[in-house]
């Protein structure tokens, strides 16, 4: 879905970075929320650090994924909504993510602000970002 706001060799760079062993490390030090359908197919994701580990701070919404046959049914919302149940129930009071500019619009329903742009150097390719913060209720 983000290819609307990427060039496909941008978005090939950044599903570069995105490796099972990557994927495996974010479940093992992170916690991971998962959205599934009447039939158990997975329509998203979200992962967010409770603590600090790694390059992500403690409050740090990492992933947000929604599966695209899944899209404009509320599957963000869901999960955005268990993230700050999970930060709320750890003691999390502020919550950042680094949003691709597809998710901008999600993440500043649910009371995140756009803080600034950032920039991504991926090999060849440059892709640019908003970090996003937003005091947790």
């Amino acid at each position: 879905m983000a290819a609307t706001h990427y060039s496909p060799a941008q978005v090939e760079a950044w599903a570069s970075t995105r490796t099972v062993s990557r994927h495996r490390r974010m479940i093992r030090e992170t916690t991971v929320l998962v959205a599934d359908d009447a039939a158990d197919r997975v329509g998203g994701f979200a992962s967010i650090a409770l603590a600090a580990t790694g390059q992500l701070e403690r409050g740090e919404v990492d992933q947000l994924f929604v599966a695209p046959e899944h899209g404009g049914r509320g599957v963000a919302r869901l999960l955005l909504d268990a993230i700050e149940l999970a930060a709320a129930r750890a003691g999390v009071s502020d919550l950042l993510t680094h949003a691709s500019w597809r998710a901008v619009p999600v993440f500043e329903r649910r009371g995140f602000r756009h803080v600034e742009v950032e920039t991504v150097h991926i090999g060849d390719q440059v892709l640019t970002r908003a970090l996003m913060r937003r005091r947790a209720p």
